[in-house]
């Protein structure tokens, strides 16, 4: 019975860590591509930094916007928020890709501790010719905890938006509005639970079929 039930405990303890060593770990900054028929942008940010959102830990977000028009224009660049979550945005513009935190040639502040509007419109952030490339830096955060409210505020979804010569992208993450939609401690608890339950089911099958041995050996 007790050699059932250690056997039970290592198949528990097993179960225990595999879950969580399957927790996401540190991720680096991953890159999505949208092409238009015209327009290209190319999204980079590591969005497991948005489990840890809070007003003083914000989500660095870059993203490169482009054109390869057959005839001159502009591109019309902008931002738009749904959602319950109340969220602030520095916006800057650099003419040349971000080396590090520094712009060459110095960057242009579209927008700072900028409270986006969550009506799902979008909001112009700048324009420019199509033969040239904006280098979006957005810095994102909660809001004061005092305006996220305490009613469980729903994620609020962020989209920049490109368009232009008749062509019209975006892209954006939905950020979790308290931090994480499924906090990992959870997903840990979960599988604790479950290791727990399956140490039960068979605990429960080793003393019946003890039991059903010792009936036979008294028969």
């Amino acid at each position: 019975m007790r050699g059932g039930m250690r056997a039970a405990a290592a198949l528990a303890a097993m179960l225990a860590f595999s879950v969580i060593a399957a927790t996401p770990a540190e991720a680096a900054p991953t890159t999505e591509v949208v092409q238009g028929r015209y327009l290209r942008l190319v999204s980079t940010a590591d969005w497991t930094q948005a489990l840890r959102l809070t007003p003083g830990n914000p989500v660095r977000w870059d993203i490169e916007i482009s054109a390869a028009a057959p005839d001159p224009g502009t591109v019309s660049v902008g931002m738009s928020a749904s959602g319950d979550t109340v969220l602030l945005v520095d916006v800057r513009l650099c003419a040349r890709a971000w080396q590090g935190e520094e712009c060459p040639g110095g960057a242009d502040a579209l927008r700072t501790d900028w409270e986006v509007p969550r009506d799902g419109a979008v909001a112009a952030l700048t324009t420019f010719a199509d033969d040239a490339v904006a280098h979006l830096r957005l810095d994102v955060r909660l809001g004061a905890a005092g305006a996220i409210g305490t009613a469980g505020p729903a994620p609020t979804e962020l989209r920049v938006h490109a368009d232009g010569m008749g062509d019209g992208v975006s892209v954006g993450p939905g950020l979790p509005g308290t931090g994480g939609a499924i906090p990992y401690p959870i997903i840990i608890g979960g599988g604790a639970l479950l290791a727990v339950g399956t140490v039960v089911v068979i605990a429960t099958a080793v003393r019946r079929r003890r039991g059903d041995e010792d009936d036979g050996g008294d028969a």
